[in-house]
This record gives structure tokens, C-alpha cells and sequence, in this order.
């Protein structure tokens, strides 16, 4: 079992370790820039727990959204908003260079790494995107739902410190593939997917 465990974790640390540092890099690139919120040092974004044990976690329990934090997330709704926008450009660059990769394909073996990647970036960025509907902290709704009346009722548990812990339990758990994979995410990637083959096949 250990044996057909470990090759497949690898396989997936190759396949997301470029796509995740790339996307949690220029998330906080243009968080800064548009909250005008300065990065301590500038690996702030892929540094810490927040953002190895929760993607460590759904990799290591093979679930099929693949999700982690930047490591410096801002508060507040307009952050939020910022990193939502991002995640959705993100995976907006992703479809373009994955319907170019099509294009680009060898003719007989495996496809490129670059191929992969570019699929990896569309499906990462839909999965951040997706989350921001979760009433999480640092998520879109999680931080609106701070700012209404029922904020001070469940505010403990949503201090932005314990972020990672939430976002670990939830990585390695099924609930994030039954709530927002089965009736969101999965069937958008298939669809973009399958816009992608079909655009490439047209300026093939």
C-alpha cells in the first residue's frame, strides 16, 4: 500500500509545487497592490503552515479539490473580494495556456510538463475561487458574514490565526469534494475542460 501511496503523492507534489507557488505568489502580489497592504519579505506568500499543511493534507489523503492559503492574507471583505478576483484570473490564465498546450502536444508519448501545469493552474485557482463561498476565514462569505450581526456570535471561531488549522481539518476531510466538488467545482472543470479540447481543435 506504502509502495503505491508515496509514487502518487510525488507525482502530485511535481504536478502542483510550480501552479500553487506561482498562484499564491500573484495573489498576494496583487492583494498588495490593490489594499495598498505591504508583504513583510517577499516569500511571505508561500511561507508558513497555512500554506503546506492544508495542501499536504489534501494530497496525502488523495481528495480531489486541492486547496491551501497565501501565507499573508489581509482581513476584511475588500481583501477577501481582491483574492477572489485573483484566483478567477488565475484560472481564467490557466484555460488559455491549457487550450495553447492542447495545441502544443507532442505526437506520440506523454504530453509536456508545461500542459500539466497550465491544467493544474486552471484547476487550483477554480478550487481557491470556490472557496470563497464557504463561510471560512479569509474567504469572501466568511468575512462578510464577520461583518453582519451574527459576527460577534461565532467571531472565535473564525480568528484569522487558526485559519490553517480549519483549512487542514477541511483539506483532509471529504467535505469539501461532497459540498463544493460534486456540485461546483468538478462539474465546472470539466466543462471549461472540454471548451479547452474544443477550442483548440477549431484553431488547430
Amino acid at each position: 500500500m506504502m509502495e503505491e501511496w508515496l509514487p502518487i503523492i510525488i507525482r502530485q507534489l511535481i504536478l502542483y509545487s510550480l501552479p500553487v507557488l506561482v498562484s499564491l505568489t500573484c495573489v498576494a502580489m496583487f492583494e498588495s497592490r490593490f489594499t495598498g497592504s505591504s508583504q513583510p519579505h517577499p516569500f511571505s506568500a508561500i511561507a508558513g503552515r497555512a500554506v503546506w499543511l492544508p495542501l499536504l493534507a489534501s494530497m496525502a489523503f488523495h481528495r480531489g479539490m486541492i486547496i491551501t492559503l497565501n501565507g499573508q492574507m489581509g482581513r476584511g471583505g475588500k481583501a477577501a473580494a481582491t483574492r477572489l478576483i485573483a484566483h478567477l484570473l488565475l484560472c481564467l490564465t490557466g484555460f488559455l495556456l491549457y487550450t495553447w498546450s492542447l495545441s502544443h502536444t507532442a505526437p506520440v508519448g506523454l504530453p509536456p510538463l508545461h500542459h500539466w501545469w497550465a491544467k493544474v493552474l486552471m484547476f487550483f485557482n477554480l478550487c481557491m475561487a470556490s472557496m470563497h463561498l464557504l463561510p471560512l476565514p479569509g474567504q469572501l462569505f466568511g468575512e462578510a458574514l464577520l461583518q453582519s450581526r451574527y459576527g460577534t456570535i461565532i467571531a472565535s471561531a473564525f480568528e484569522q490565526r487558526y485559519a490553517w488549522l480549519i483549512m487542514t481539518l477541511l483539506a483532509a476531510s471529504p467535505l469539501l469534494d461532497l459540498l463544493l466538488g460534486t456540485t461546483l467545482v468538478f462539474p465546472v472543470y470539466e466543462s471549461i475542460s472540454s471548451s479547452a479540447m474544443h477550442w483548440s481543435q477549431q484553431t488547430g
